[in-house]
Parts: C-alpha cells; structure tokens; sequence
C-alpha cells in the first residue's frame, strides 16, 4: 500500500494513500463558442475528505507534499483519461513545490502538455512572495509554460488588486458567493459587474464559477463573462 510520508520531521496525522486516491475532474466551459476549455483537477482520497487532509498536512507544514501529488498525480489522470482543454490545478502560494517533482511533472506530461497547465492559486492562503518566486522558478525550469489563474476572488484574506499585481493572473475565477442568484440579487450583479470591469481593464480572462440553475447561467450569458464552470453545466467526474 503506497501511503505518502512526507520528508518533514513532523509526519501528519491522516496520511495520502496512492492506491486508492483518484481525481475527478470538472469541466469549464467557453462562454462564446460553447466548446470545453479545460478541466479543473480535484482530488478525491477514498477514505477521508480532501479537507481532512489538507488539514492534516498544514498542521504538520507538508502542504507542498499535497502539491505534488497533486500536480503529479492529477496529470497523470488527465492523461489517462485523454480529456481535452487546459489542466487546471490548485496550488498554495505559500508552499514551494521542488524542482524535482516540477521536473518528473513537465517528464510525465510530455511535450502535449506543456502549454495546456493552468496554475490555479487559492486566494484564501496567505501572500508569500518568497514561496511564490520559488514555485515559478521550479515550473520554468522544467520547459513548459503554464498560465496562472486566481481562484475564490473576492473572497480571500487578501486585497485584491494586490493578487492582481503580484500574481499577473491569466484568468480569475469569481467566487460562487457572488454568482449564486446573481440573477435576482442586485448586489451580486453591481459586484460581478465591478470586478468584470477591473479584470478586463488589465486584459484578464474572467470566470463564473459555481454556476448552478438555469437562471443564473442565462444571466451571465449575457454578461462580459468568458468562461463558466459549474454543477448546472457539468459536475466533477472520475474516469478511472
């Protein structure tokens, strides 16, 4: 049984199992042409919830570890399972992935992959811009060229035109806290509205995430919106 011990002295109380871990994988749709333009990578242990363990982990500052497999194993799948559009993974900004596993990453994924990575950075975490540096400097040196994507804006601890600047997303995932009912509620649709507006003005990509009733889908739809993902228009699915 292949069980995950990270190298820090401090060895987690819930440990990843490899033999029975999978990925699901949700799609995100093209707004204006309707097609698949990736697929977000979620991890899916067999025996406790993804946030056990990232609990688990973080007490015992190993998250990098979670990232790697993540990175690693998650491509793995995507590959397997021969889908089609961008990779999208979530990454901690404040944990610094090792050369070493960036590099058997780029490896597995092959020359097909190399520009089809999108980062996906969890607002929620702390701004750590050491760590950060050392992340992208482990991807560049492995030859691929991944994009960068925010997720849960709005939401996070930290100011957002700060993410902006420091990160120089791709694309931005606005958080469903905004989307949900955002048909109905006008707040919601001020504040979408507004951000909408900041990204586009700094050539950002953006994307409705959360989307889940007809209702708001036909809204955004009729919105500046580039991207959807969520349950209404396809729920996460594992392959293998």
């Amino acid at each position: 049984m292949a069980i995950v011990v990270p190298s820090s002295c401090k060895v987690p109380e819930i440990l990843i199992n490899l033999d029975t871990l999978k990925f699901a994988f949700q799609p995100i749709f093209d707004v204006h042409t309707g097609d698949i333009f990736g697929h977000e990578a979620l991890m899916r242990p067999a025996e406790h919830s993804p946030a056990e363990i990232i609990e688990a982990y973080a007490k015992a500052d190993s998250l990098s570890k979670i990232e790697e497999i993540t990175f690693y194993y998650g491509t793995k799948a995507f590959k397997e399972a021969n889908l089609e559009g961008y990779l999208f993974l979530n990454t901690f900004p404040g944990t610094c992935m090792s050369i070493d596993m960036a590099l058997k990453t780029a490896e597995l994924g092959g020359p097909e992959m190399a520009n089809r990575f999108y980062i996906e950075i969890l607002e929620y975490t702390k701004l750590d811009l050491f760590a950060w540096n050392m992340k992208r400097k482990a991807m560049s040196g492995t030859g691929a060229t991944p994009k960068i994507a925010i997720d849960d804006y709005g939401t996070g601890e930290n100011t957002d035109l700060v993410c902006l600047d420091m990160y120089k997303p791709d694309l931005v995932k606005i958080d469903r806290k905004y989307i949900s009912q955002i048909d109905s509620n006008l707040e919601h649709q001020l504040v979408v509205a507004n951000m909408i507006r900041t990204l586009k003005e700094r050539g950002i990509k953006v994307l409705a995430e959360g989307v889940e009733t007809e209702e708001e889908y036909n809204y955004l739809m009729h919105s500046d919106i580039d991207y959807m993902q969520g349950y209404y228009l396809g729920r996460p699915r594992i392959y293998q």
